[in-house]
């Protein structure tokens, strides 16, 4: 990409991004900033033949759309989008941080109360988002930013998000979702992969995110030599025990409260009549954890 800058902003490190997105770390050269000094800059990729580029720029001026709507301390501000220099990108709020996913594969542990804290921060976002009729289709840790001293944590990434409630909105990728490489973990509910996303397959991807950030990140006090795992070592043998029906949660055999693996079991279970109805009723939940 030979365009280095976007509507007053250097573009410098590629901080993230997608088969069809790149996410830079942006500065301002102004002496008065729009946006602050520092941004995340997405940049659409169009690889692809005319109808196919159409499509990605119809989703990408909608998911824009979507969160340019939404203002909440646990969601990335979208602070604009437009075209500029014949590239289609959207400026947004920069965390001084990463996804956390990012973190799971770091080998440090931490404490129970810390990773209940960020689930609950993350919950409180997500909670917004379907306040404001928005099902966001794809709750993962890679959408759910954190700071480095782990106190900021913000819900990004409205890719595929649909807004049920206008029906004129057509939902561009009614069956996309997130499953990880080699199928270890799939975030997408039952109903999703048919094509029917809505709040409650948040919920089942929320569950599944929970359970795998307990499972690759607890800090084990009495046991430090399980501290030493790395994330495949935590999840993969479990991941397979799930699959074959040994276990119905990940985090199943770990010393955790009961009321936990509760939640994640309400949260995750297949039918979704059997989930939890909305997030404020998992966040009281969780309240009492915290």
């Amino acid at each position: 990409m030979r365009i280095r800058d976007f509507s007053g902003y250097k573009l410098e490190e590629v901080i993230g991004g997608g088969m069809y997105t790149k996410i830079y770390r942006a500065n301002s050269f102004m002496a008065k900033a729009p946006y602050g000094q520092t941004v995340a800059i997405k940049m659409l990729l169009l690889r692809g033949n005319l109808p196919e580029n159409k499509k990605l720029i119809s989703q990408f001026e909608r998911e824009a759309e979507i969160a340019m709507s939404l203002n909440h301390p646990n969601v990335v501000k979208v602070h604009n989008f437009g075209k500029y220099n014949n590239h289609y990108a959207i400026i947004m709020e920069y965390v001084n941080g990463s996804n956390f996913k990012e973190v799971l594969y770091k080998r440090e542990k931490l404490p129970l109360e810390v990773l209940l804290e960020i689930c609950y921060q993350a919950g409180k976002g997500l909670a917004y988002i379907h306040r404001n009729n928005i099902v966001h289709k794809d709750v993962k840790p890679d959408n759910i930013l954190v700071s480095e001293d782990l106190k900021t944590v913000k819900i990004t990434d409205f890719g595929i998000a649909k807004m049920p409630m206008k029906r004129w909105h057509k939902d561009i990728f009614p069956k996309s979702g997130t499953i990880t490489k080699f199928g270890i973990i799939s975030y997408v509910a039952p109903e999703q992969t048919g094509g029917k996303a809505d709040f409650c397959s948040d919920i089942y991807s929320f569950g599944i995110t929970i359970d795998e950030i307990i499972t690759a990140k607890l800090l084990f006090e009495s046991e430090p030599e399980k501290n030493n795992e790395d994330y495949f070592q935590r999840i993969d043998a479990r991941s397979y025990r799930k699959k074959t029906g040994q276990q119905q949660i990940l985090c199943a055999d770990l010393s955790i409260p009961e009321a936990l693996k509760s939640i994640i079991t309400k949260s995750t279970q297949l039918n979704s009549s059997l989930r939890y109805r909305n997030m404020e009723e998992l966040l009281l939940d969780l309240e009492k954890l915290l």
